[in-house]
């Protein structure tokens, strides 16, 4: 495969998991936190807080691994 399928490929895996990890709690208003859900209507400042910092360690977790995968193809 070429290198550009390649990053076509992992750009499109990463748009899913983007979709599941950052639209499902939005959609659903609730989100785990440890083994507890927690519901936007019923606790909206641990729901925000917790929505908040998974969606900053997406981010950094998707930088971390784009560069590594940038770093790996020639």
């Amino acid at each position: 495969m070429t290198p550009r399928i390649v990053i076509y490929m992992v750009c499109g895996t990463w748009l899913l998991v983007a979709v599941v990890v950052v639209g499902y709690p939005l959609r659903s208003g609730r989100i785990r936190v440890g083994l507890d859900p927690v519901q936007r209507d019923a606790e909206p400042r641990a729901f925000w807080t917790a929505y908040i910092i998974s969606t900053v360690l997406f981010v950094v977790v998707s930088l971390a691994v784009g560069l590594f995968v940038r770093s790996i193809l020639p």
